[in-house]
């Protein structure tokens, strides 16, 4: 028996074309149900749900669009692919507007519906695999990937909450030290507390001191009320000293103190004040380094090390830039007002071939701009930052897959695809006026793809410009 890789249900009037393509789903290893009439659909899909959902855009009592109209796919795990031909694409588009995954002209062979699905499939696995994580230690603590290295921190981390040992996180900047901090907050016993953040690099000592202890009316000129510091706001709860490795040497002995008595006085007081706090830091230097230079106090180096916990950067763990993608979709739609599903393919192999000297700090910059940016249900190539494009290597690949794809067997097929495709875009031209950004809005095509089909096409924006 086949095993069955999803559940797929076909709506289409024609029988033929449903008895030859559920033929071929259900020998790939798929469970196919069929219906003709897509009210039948409607009725089906109250009482069962699918994987994909492959629709007719033209049907005698129902057509696609109303179907969707009816049928909530943002509320649904569904995804729908459009089944229309050349002369409805317009249509099509509208399908998108309203949730659908994309579409797939008329006539297409097993290839081209198989390669559809499988991008459906993968884009839904990771879907449900971020999900998962969600659930799992990784994500439960807050932090996202697999890896093995993410695997051994999110053990260390839960090895380590319920102690009182204090910990030093090391990595390159925007590697997510902060969340490992986080993350021990909230397995630790003093979870119920508050976790307060401090960064050492951002000010100087003077003010770093009163930062951290406070200071009293008149301890210095412009201190005109007492002011708590740090360590009183984080007492029964956790401070976490980011950049501990640009402490100032002097200020490093009141913190030692701290650490081994529990105690301090204000800025400009005597009194001495009792904290209970747990003191998690990190550092992107290379502290052992600095003891030997004579930067870092090694009895306060030692204090802070009790354990050691190492992020590794973004480009020692590409397997986990899937996740992060949908981990950063799923936290920016809502602010974004926007409903991506995810990350186009060629846009994934961008990403996933770029280095991210700034680490996850600089994913998540980037997959924001590109949720501003897009006007599709996923990130395409064209929607990403340019020093990624840039800096990859793979400018020029996108040109060569579509030159292979010309060379197969089924090249009649394609060479009439293109056709259709040149005259869209040059409809769309003469609508706008020869304005390729409302051109690329209209057909719902990322300016700088639309640019490389006019290239590819040899189109002549200049004749379509609108002249007094």
């Amino acid at each position: 028996m086949a095993r069955h890789d999803g559940k797929i249900l076909m709506v289409d009037d024609e029988q033929d074309l449903l008895k030859l393509s559920s033929s071929i789903l259900r020998r790939e290893g798929f469970a196919v149900e069929t219906r003709s009439d897509a009210r039948e659909a409607l009725a089906l899909l109250r009482e069962e749900s699918f994987d994909i959902i492959l629709l007719d855009l033209h049907m005698p009592e129902m057509s696609g669009l109303e179907f969707l109209r009816q049928f909530n796919v943002r509320e649904r795990p569904e995804e729908v692919l459009i089944l229309t031909a050349y002369a409805d694409l317009q249509s099509a588009v509208e399908t998108v507007k309203l949730g659908a995954y994309g579409y797939l002209a008329k006539p297409f062979n097993a290839e081209e519906i198989l390669s559809h699905i499988s991008n459906i499939r993968e884009l839904q696995k990771l879907r449900t695999e971020n999900e998962r994580l969600r659930q799992t230690q990784g994500t439960g603590l807050g932090m996202v990937g697999e890896t093995e290295q993410m695997r051994q921190i999110y053990r260390l981390v839960q090895d380590v909450a319920s102690t009182p040992l204090p910990v030093l996180i090391c990595g390159e900047s925007g590697t997510g030290k902060e969340l490992v901090a986080a993350a021990i907050h909230r397995a630790s016993d003093h979870a119920a507390g508050p976790f307060v953040r401090c960064n050492c690099a951002a000010l100087n000592p003077g003010l770093l001191e009163s930062e951290l202890f406070g200071h009293v009316k008149g301890a210095f000129t412009g201190a005109v009320r007492d002011r708590k510091g740090r360590f009183m706001e984080a007492d029964g709860g956790t401070l976490f000293l980011d950049e501990i490795g640009d402490m100032e040497v002097g200020l490093q002995t009141r913190l030692l103190r701290v650490l081994q008595e529990r105690e301090f006085e204000m800025v400009g007081s005597t009194e001495t004040h009792k904290v209970d706090v747990r003191v998690l830091s990190a550092t992107n230097r290379n502290l052992t380094q600095a003891v030997a230079e004579g930067q870092f106090r090694e009895d306060l180096f030692y204090r802070l090390n009790a354990v050691t916990i190492e992020v590794p950067p973004l480009r020692q763990r590409k397997s986990d830039i899937p996740l992060f993608c949908h981990f950063f979709i799923d936290r920016l739609n809502d602010r974004f007002d926007k409903q991506i599903q995810g990350v186009s393919k060629e846009a994934l192999e961008y990403l996933e071939a770029y280095d991210w000297p700034g680490n996850v700090r600089e994913m998540e910059n980037a997959i924001m701009r590109a949720i501003a940016l897009t006007k599709g249900r996923e990130i395409e190539v064209e929607d990403l930052p340019t020093t990624i494009v840039e800096n990859t290597g793979r400018q020029d690949e996108p040109a060569a897959v579509e030159e292979e794809v010309i060379d197969r067997p089924d090249a009649l097929f394609h060479e009439a695809r293109q056709r259709f495709e040149e005259q869209f875009i040059r409809d769309a031209l003469e609508k706008t006026g020869g304005n390729i950004s409302q051109a690329a809005q209209q057909i719902q095509l990322g300016r700088r793809n639309l640019q490389r089909k006019i290239k590819q096409f040899d189109i002549d924006v200049s004749q379509y410009s609108r002249r007094p």
